[in-house]
């Protein structure tokens, strides 16, 4: 071994040389591929885009290997690729053949590339193509698609292969797709004229011509939501350098949704906008009804136009039935992403209550000539600032809810993520006709929420507010509510009459988990003797009305979930009235409401009272009542009048009859008494009657005289012209011929048959048989006269003289 050490010594000396060549050989080819081979993979990559229609593109080698390259690529103005990794077949770097080009995360502008850019890709000469995430921008939208496709290039069978798009979270709202919806899975081919998709729930075909490209895509069998069903629909789409439409249907078991959207865009009533769409959806789950979206863009760079409308939507959830929606107005954004939402005109929600009557009522708003509304938002705070009118119909006749004019109200508010942070608000006059005719004037609404308060962190204040309502005096309103309208709040306040003793106060409570509330109005004990005239307090009654005596009540309104209940009382304690055509004395009695909604009392509300004059005279009243479906009911009760006795009793429909025995003649016809006519008499009967509101009215009866009697001129014969005429010619004729039969007449039968309101409209048939010796030769004669209120009531109350 020794021996031999030298022989390989001599040798090892002899291979150095070619070794340290082949070394360095080596490297300087390594070295030549890292400074020169990326560049010509650049020219040949951009060559080969140049040749399947990639004129612009853009080619930025950042690593390579043997075989393979990684890019950034730039394919034209608006359609790039963060990363493309390059696979090469052969023994040869960088080789003649592509094996593979697989692009990840695309940034694809379609308004400005079109629809076929990414269509080319085809034409390269590589055996695979693979796309992993794409980005695509129309117009100020940007939409990221979790996509996943790879197409294989077989011998002369052309691409195929498979793509998966997983939809955006955010994309359908959760509530409706529980958070997610599962990927589309579709077989992809690419044939002569363009691209075939085949899968169990999508299929189509995409068709490309020329510069443009259409899509007719089907889909069946989504589920979505479990209230809404299965899902199928087909989608239409065409586009082409500076021109696209899309058209969508979508069905379910119980809804059905289309949308047309284009650009450049024309629909009805606007002029012609860069882009548009048109959303509509009929039925939605348990919801019945249509709603309409509309979106434009007038001019590059302007806000958004937008329409939203709702028709005849009903929902065991919405608080009103057959309800619709209306507003219109300007959607704008900024770089710094805030946006700002102006309404157009006016705005409108409405319906029908659920009241079993489906009465309409709708609120409004209206800007007018000079208000505005307008909502901003950026970085999670929100302002809104608005100048207008409330509006708002009630009622089969559309009667005016609230009405104003275009700038009652002002008002601005504030909220971030997590609520409502202030609001302040004033209103030169509101007005609600509908609602007891109620106006509201030169209110000041503010509130402030302080989130530390865990218990109450809201407080809304409501002064400087002057209610009128027709019928009362004004009132000075002050109003505050206090807590979390999640949780619960309180309300508090007074309502105090101007230059009146009136006191009202307000109380009412929320419990927001229970969707529960209930709100009280108590009249503070009023001595009617502290008022100088009552037309003061009622504005409008005949006076001036002096009173004495106490009144109080209350009104309590109820609201569970979407049901209003109202009950209240009114208590009466000896409540005296002195007005030039109604005196009262001794008024008492409680009358309990258990129903607003419509009007409805317990039983046997009872009212008395000692005396009563509102034309007729009556004492001793007492009353049982019943309020039934809005109408007084009378149950029972007695009262005298003229002398005698009427024991009241109820009849169907509302009505009533009096029972009536010991009524004086004289006193029942007290003008011809005080124009000197004596009347002996005694009458009974029965009379039936109804209420219109809360008077009285005769329909049917009469008061007989239980036997004969006399009608004479208690001066004695004054001659034809000397008699006084206590009939009315306009009802009656021979007024003078009767007037002498009446001076001395005796009496076999007479009949009073009074009709009408019980009052100065009262009317009556007098039917009375008898003699007077010195008329008609002392034949018996039938006299039927008409009376009217001039010779039923008092001199003091009847209209004029005769």
């Amino acid at each position: 071994m020794p021996k031999a050490f030298p022989v390989l010594h001599s040798d090892y000396r002899r291979w150095l040389p070619a070794a340290v060549l082949v070394v360095a050989g080596l490297g300087g080819v390594a070295l030549a591929g890292r400074l020169f081979l990326p560049g010509m993979a650049e020219r040949r990559l951009v060559a080969a885009l140049a040749d399947a229609g990639y004129t612009q593109a853009q080619v930025t080698v950042r690593r390579a290997g043997w075989g393979w390259a990684e890019a950034g690529i730039r394919l034209a103005p608006g359609l790039e690729v963060e990363t493309a990794r390059l696979d090469f077949a052969g023994w040869l770097p960088w080789g003649d053949e592509l094996a593979s080009l697989a692009l990840s995360n695309v940034n694809l502008d379609a308004a400005r590339q079109g629809s076929t850019a990414l269509a080319r890709l085809s034409a390269l000469p590589a055996r695979r193509l693979e796309l992993t995430g794409l980005q695509m921008a129309v117009g100020d939208w940007s939409l990221p698609l979790d996509l996943h496709a790879v197409l294989d290039h077989g011998d002369g069978a052309g691409w195929r292969g498979h793509a998966t798009l997983t939809p955006p979270s955010g994309l359908i709202p959760a509530a409706l797709s529980h958070g997610t919806l599962p990927p589309l899975d579709v077989d992809v081919t690419v044939t002569d004229t363009g691209v075939r998709l085949d899968g169990a729930a999508l299929s189509g075909t995409l068709t490309l011509a020329g510069d443009g490209a259409k899509a007719d895509v089907t889909a069946k069998g989504w589920h979505v939501a479990d209230a809404l069903g299965p899902l199928s629909g087909s989608l239409a789409w065409q586009g082409a350098p500076g021109r696209w439409s899309v058209t969508l249907t979508a069905d379910t078991p119980s809804s059905h949704l289309s949308l047309d959207s284009g650009g450049p865009w024309m629909d009805a009533g606007v002029t012609a906008a860069v882009w548009g769409l048109r959303a509509k959806v009929v039925g939605a789950g348990d919801w019945a009804g249509q709603g309409t979206l509309a979106l434009n863009r007038p001019a590059p760079g302007a806000p958004l136009a937008f329409t939203l409308s709702a028709n005849d939507a009903t929902a065991a959830e919405l608080p009103l039935m057959a309800a619709f929606l209306s507003l219109s107005g300007r959607l704008d954004g900024d770089a710094d992403r805030g946006w700002r939402v102006d309404l157009a005109g006016p705005a409108q929600i409405g319906g029908r209550l659920r009241d079993g009557q489906g009465t309409p009522i709708s609120l409004g708003w209206d800007p007018g000539a000079d208000g505005h509304l307008g909502i901003n938002w950026r970085d999670g705070r929100g302002h809104a600032d608005l100048q207008g009118a409330v509006v708002g119909r009630w009622g089969p006749a559309s009667a005016p809810l609230v009405a104003g004019g275009s700038t009652d109200l002002r008002a601005t508010a504030d909220w971030d993520g997590a609520g409502m942070v202030a609001l302040d608000a004033t209103a030169t006059a509101l007005e609600a006709p509908s609602l007891l005719g109620a106006r509201l004037e030169g209110a000041r609404l503010s509130a402030d929420v302080d989130r530390a308060n865990r218990a109450a962190p809201w407080r809304v204040t409501l002064d400087q507010g002057r209610l009128q309502i027709p019928g009362l005096a004004p009132l000075a309103l002050a109003l505050s509510v206090t807590g979390d309208p999640v949780a619960a709040m309180t309300l508090s306040g007074q309502a105090k009459g101007v230059g009146t003793p009136l006191s009202l106060g307000l109380s009412g409570q929320w419990d927001g988990a229970k969707v529960k509330g209930d709100a009280t109005v108590a009249l503070s004990p009023l001595s009617l003797a502290d008022v100088p005239d009552l037309g003061t307090l009622l504005p409008g009654i005949p006076g001036p009305v002096r009173g004495d005596g106490t009144v109080t009540g209350s009104l309590r309104l109820t609201l569970v979930h979407r049901d209003l209940e109202g009950s209240g009382d009114l208590r009466l304690d000896d409540v005296s009235l002195a007005a030039p055509n109604l005196t009262v004395q001794g008024l008492n009695g409680q009358l309990a409401l258990d129903s607003l909604f419509p009007l409805h009392s317990p039983p046997g509300q009872h009212l008395s009272a000692k005396t009563v004059r509102a034309g007729f005279t009556v004492g001793d009243v007492g009353l049982d009542l019943q309020v039934a479906g809005g109408q007084l009911v009378l149950q029972g009760g007695d009262l005298a009048w003229a002398g005698g006795h009427a024991h009241l009793t109820p009849e169907g429909n509302g009505g009533f009859g009096a029972d009536v025995s010991g009524v004086d003649l004289a006193q029942a016809l007290p003008r011809w008494t005080a124009a000197g006519y004596g009347l002996t008499g005694t009458l009974a009967g029965r009379l039936l009657g109804r209420f219109d509101g809360l008077t009285p009215v005769i329909t049917f009866g009469a008061l007989a005289a239980d036997k004969p009697g006399r009608i004479a001129y208690a001066a004695g014969d004054a001659g034809e012209a000397g008699l006084p005429v206590v009939l009315n010619p306009a009802h009656n004729g021979n007024v003078a011929l009767i007037t002498r039969a009446l001076a001395d007449f005796d009496y076999q039968a007479l009949s009073l048959l009074p009709t009408g309101p019980v009052g100065p409209d009262l009317r009556a048939r007098l039917l009375v048989r008898g003699v007077n010796a010195g008329f008609y030769g002392g034949y018996p004669v039938d006299l039927d006269l008409e009376l009217d209120g001039g010779d039923l009531l008092p001199p003091t109350a009847a209209t004029g003289t005769r």
